[in-house]
């Protein structure tokens, strides 16, 4: 879909308010139109040499379309420029909506700082076209129509005389234009990269304090600022220089019309009181001439903004598969099973190849293997963060491709390998809203998870604000907060991606505890790379290379030797050394 057909239809929303504003500029341009008739008529009359001439009701309709004027002006701001901050609330609102539809790999291309960009300055930028630019384009239209048929009434020729500079005005505003258009362009992509520049930066400031890097990236935002401060010096003189010549041309045309209407009125052709009235016209002209170019390039910046928001909006969001009603998604222990599992992402080699794995209803399964092996996809093909191949991932023998999306992760507590919180409360960590549970709920998942106590031991307990990603927490009371989050709605599969990582072997068994728990009554897949987990499971499936490549339970892996022994024993190396 084009810039512009996406942007009227936001517009259309609010046509009522564009009307209004519309007929507010028409009165305001007929009101401004009318004085210099009204000066005409009395300077004419003073030229006949009447006896008396009576000037007050000239003087008091002046001030009253004056006045007529400046009402019907602001009438036109306040509900055009009115309805452009709506269209930009909908925009808004709307492109956030669909980023949170967007499929994970939209943000594994997309860079947050460029994404975040569009969403502020873009949508602004579009805002001042749907409101005051909007304004500009009907209120130069009517003036521009009203003037020249008020100059044609006066004298038709001198129109030609004052309209001749207008070609190469026309000129100069397409020129300008398309210089313009590109430069905007240009300085909003650099915004977008020195946007996301200070994302990374705070996201890492971890990593470049630790690794004595501020000068470094100090030196390389300093390249990228400074590029887009040439890009928008580039941009400031293009626009500098439009202005002085718009002026100048205008001037000449001014001159032109001096000389030949003064000739007009010494020969009679045309009254005094006309030659007024048409300078006044032509003085009208001379504000939406100037302001011409600028209107042009709002409009041009405008569509260029639209075009980057719309190539968001573009993107497709995950399939809702099952809304249209070909699943239910669990309310009991379900069976998972995949068949032939094949996965690869985005032009890479293939991450799973062939995977057959079965977790019986209320069975207790673990998935390991090193690094790199597949476990985290496993774990995001069954939420659906990447859609799988059809057939290959069912729950109860239903395809998860036809159970609506919503009710699919519902049905799931999924507790990923980074357990991200967000800088609110514990409860509303917990919680992630008001539908998803109570304080009843809460203590349960709380107490399940093994962190009641802990949380009851904080300054305001569950009101107690965790800080940004949860940096006042210690890396285990995270884990378990998060799988509380994951056992809030009591969901009947549990899906746990590696929540030991990244903890010490103290942690760890709290947090094993908390999910031995949590996994009764429920079918758990856990995915880890930490054996003495997975030796917990009911059965182990060992992942290399994104292939099954042995399964059974803790003592038949061991007994087969292979990978999963070599692995146990690393581990019991590493256990042993960590003391030291």
């Amino acid at each position: 879909m084009s810039s512009a057909r996406r942007l009227l239809r936001y517009l259309a929303r609010y046509r009522r308010r564009y009307a209004l504003g519309a007929l507010c500029l028409a009165l305001a341009t007929g009101c401004a139109l009318a004085i210099p008739r009204v000066l005409l008529h009395a300077i004419d009359e003073l030229v006949r040499g009447a006896a008396v001439v009576d000037l007050r009701p000239s003087l008091l309709l002046i001030v009253a379309l004056g006045v007529g004027n400046g009402l019907a002006r602001l009438g036109s701001r306040l509900a055009a420029i009115g309805a452009g901050q709506w269209v930009e609330h909908d925009l808004r609102r709307d492109l956030h909506a669909h980023l949170q539809r967007l499929p994970v790999a939209f943000y594994q291309r997309a860079r947050t700082g460029d994404v975040m960009s569009r969403a502020t300055s873009d949508v602004s930028t579009v805002r001042m076209l749907a409101g005051f630019g909007a304004v500009m384009v009907v209120q130069t239209s009517l003036v521009f129509a009203g003037a020249i048929g008020a100059m044609w009434w006066i004298d038709p020729w001198l129109t030609l005389c004052a309209l001749a500079p207008f070609p190469a005005l026309l000129w100069i505003t397409k020129r300008f234009g398309a210089t313009v258009e590109a430069q905007s362009a240009a300085v909003q992509e650099q915004q977008g990269a020195l946007s996301a520049k200070v994302q990374e930066n705070l996201s890492g400031v971890q990593v470049v304090r630790a690794y004595t890097m501020e000068a470094h990236e100090a030196e390389r935002f300093d390249v990228l600022n400074a590029e887009y401060v040439a890009r928008s010096v580039r941009l400031a003189r293009t626009q500098a220089a439009y202005w002085p010549l718009m002026s100048l041309v205008s001037g000449l045309g001014t001159l032109v019309v001096l000389f030949a209407g003064g000739t007009a009125v010494v020969s009679g052709r045309i009254t005094l009181g006309g030659f007024v009235a048409f300078n006044g016209y032509l003085g009208a002209l001379a504000w939406p001439t100037i302001a011409l170019g600028w209107t042009l390039a709002n409009l041009r910046r405008g569509l260029a903004s639209m075009d980057r928001i719309g190539a968001i909006l573009d993107e497709r969001p995950i399939d809702e598969g099952g809304a249209v009603g070909r699943g239910t998604a669990p309310d009991a222990p379900p069976e998972l099973a995949l068949r032939g599992l094949d996965f690869a992402y985005d032009g890479r080699a293939p991450a799973l190849r062939a995977v057959d794995l079965r977790v019986p209803a209320g069975g207790f399964v673990a998935v390991v293997g090193p690094t790199g092996s597949g476990k985290s996809t496993l774990a995001a093909l069954v939420t659906r963060l990447f859609d799988p191949p059809r057939g290959a991932v069912r729950i109860d023998g239903v395809d998860v491709l036809d159970l609506p999306l919503g009710e699919l992760r519902r049905s799931i507590g999924y507790l990923p390998q980074e357990a991200f919180l967000f800088s609110r409360t514990v409860r509303d960590n917990v919680l992630l809203g008001p539908d998803r549970g109570d304080a009843a709920a809460l203590g349960a998942a709380g107490r399940t998870a093994g962190v009641l106590e802990e949380v009851a031991a904080m300054p305001e307990g569950w009101d107690s604000v965790v800080g940004e990603r949860g940096v006042t927490l210690s890396g285990g009371q995270r884990q378990r907060v998060a799988l509380a989050r994951a056992l809030v709605g009591d969901p009947p599969l549990l899906l746990l991606d590696d929540p030991f990582a990244s903890v010490d072997p103290h942690k760890e068994r709290e947090i094993l505890t908390a999910v031995l728990a949590a996994r009764r009554g429920r079918t758990t897949l856990l995915m880890t790379h930490r054996l003495r987990a997975a030796a917990a499971a009911d059965r182990i499936a060992v992942l290399d290379g994104g292939a099954v490549v042995a399964s059974g339970t803790h003592a038949e892996l061991l007994a087969a030797g292979g990978l999963y022994a070599q692995l146990w024993r690393l581990e019991q190396i590493g256990d042993e050394l960590a003391p030291a």
